[in-house]
């Protein structure tokens, strides 16, 4: 048998020649099967004043009650909307009171849906986490009792982590490392909304909380969140971020990058640096000069990973022009310019002050690091023991072996080394 045409041939061709006329059926569609987002904002106004308005004349619990059987179920539906109004929090103890016994009486499944979204979004709004956590217990005992399964149209969340304040989201994320359960299993299968505030909540105690695996789940948010965080959250979840251990390079570098952007480098005017310790600024410095290389020197990996190799000692890196990177050390400054892929120039001294235009100048008009400017071989330097002046360093495979001597000389003289060279 032939599964039945749900459009006909004609609606088909009237759907694809007016876009219009689909936009219409949406709306109809979801004047009558509205979703939860979409329930909550045809919510009136009026209809919620009027809710409120019958329940506050019942003078006694048992008048709550009777009111409670003889509401229409649209009414019903306006109960969590009514506790998440902005003057919500003035309402009586007593009114709120007899609306929960409303809930209590009339709670069922179709309630949860449009419950959840407004707790979420008005998170952590203390009188709809009581009016929730009064629907989800309900509906759990519901459930244990039926013959027939009796299942709201997404799992409780109670089933999850209790609500109540705004210590839920960091409940939540202790209970998930401990089960080692995933965060995006949990989103998808709860229906949270990263968008919302409780979502917002979930993820920011990800990143200053959770596991690796949960730090690298919720990445793709870390941006987000670390824009809305405090000078003070924002360096717990960097801190944080260098305490963990096993995160995934491709994690590391994204966090990385947001940091970077957000903050600058350390030194900074940013509030951040004066919160963290010299430690960890020390350690997003090292981050900073190695991506710096590291871009510089997208061409040649294997000189990337020839200075890298000198990390612990370089002290900042700048660039002179889009060409020219300064990666300075204590005692001397290597001028790397990518038109000259196999060479660079160690200028011995703090600054490169040989160099006829000197940083200061602002006219640029050659490199710091072009083979133009007078300079002395690596052989002579090394032969010597004379680490003045200008000397070429080069870089194909023979040479860069000697480059490394050069440069091990130079660092270990400053330590007051005078180390012995071998042919």
């Amino acid at each position: 048998m032939s599964e039945p045409t749900l459009i006909s041939p004609g609606e088909n061709r009237r759907f694809q020649r007016n876009p219009g006329y689909l936009a219409q059926s949406r709306v109809k569609i979801a004047a009558q099967f509205p979703r939860p987002v979409e329930a909550i904002k045809n919510d009136q106004l009026d209809e919620i004043s009027h809710l409120l308005e019958l329940v506050q004349e019942t003078r006694t619990t048992a008048e709550a009650i009777n009111l409670a059987k003889h509401l229409p179920a649209r009414a019903i539906q306006l109960l969590f909307s009514a506790l998440a109004l902005p003057t919500s929090a003035e309402l009586p103890a007593k009114t709120v009171d007899r609306l929960l016994i409303i809930l209590r009486e009339r709670a069922c499944p179709s309630l949860y849906p449009k419950a959840w979204v407004l707790w979420q979004q008005h998170f952590p709004n203390p009188l709809l986490s009581k009016a929730l956590t009064v629907l989800c217990g309900i509906l759990a005992i519901k459930q244990a009792s039926s013959k027939s399964p009796v299942h709201p149209r997404m799992p409780l969340i109670t089933n999850l982590v209790e609500i109540h304040g705004s210590s839920t989201s960091r409940r939540l994320i202790s209970s998930l490392a401990q089960k080692q359960a995933s965060l995006t299993e949990v989103f998808t299968s709860y229906a949270i909304d990263p968008a919302w505030p409780f979502g917002r909540s979930i993820l920011a105690e990800a990143f200053l909380a959770g596991t690796a695996p949960l730090f690298s789940e919720a990445i793709d948010h870390l941006e987000t969140i670390f824009l809305l965080a405090s000078a003070e959250n924002r360096a717990r979840i960097m801190r944080h971020f260098l305490e963990l251990e096993s995160l995934a390079d491709t994690v590391m570098q994204r966090a990385h990058v947001v940091f970077y952007r957000t903050c600058g480098e350390p030194g900074s005017a940013n509030p951040v640096w004066q919160i963290l310790g010299a430690r960890e600024r020390k350690a997003f410095a090292s981050w900073i000069t190695r991506a710096k290389i590291g871009s510089h020197c997208l061409a040649q990996p294997e000189k990337a990973h020839f200075y890298l190799r000198y990390a612990n000692w370089i002290r900042r890196v700048e660039a002179w022009d889009e060409h020219t990177l300064l990666i300075y050390f204590d005692a001397f400054v290597i001028a790397d310019d990518t038109r000259y892929p196999d060479q660079a120039l160690l200028y011995f001294g703090r600054e490169p002050n040989p160099h006829p235009d000197g940083l200061a100048n602002p006219d640029r008009t050659i490199s710091p690091a072009s083979p133009a400017i007078a300079h002395r071989r690596m052989e002579s330097a090394i032969q010597q023991g004379d680490l003045t002046g200008i000397i070429q360093l080069l870089f194909d495979p023979e040479a860069m072996k000697q480059a490394g001597v050069l440069l091990d000389y130079a660092l270990q003289s400053k330590m007051g080394r005078r180390p012995f060279f071998g042919k």
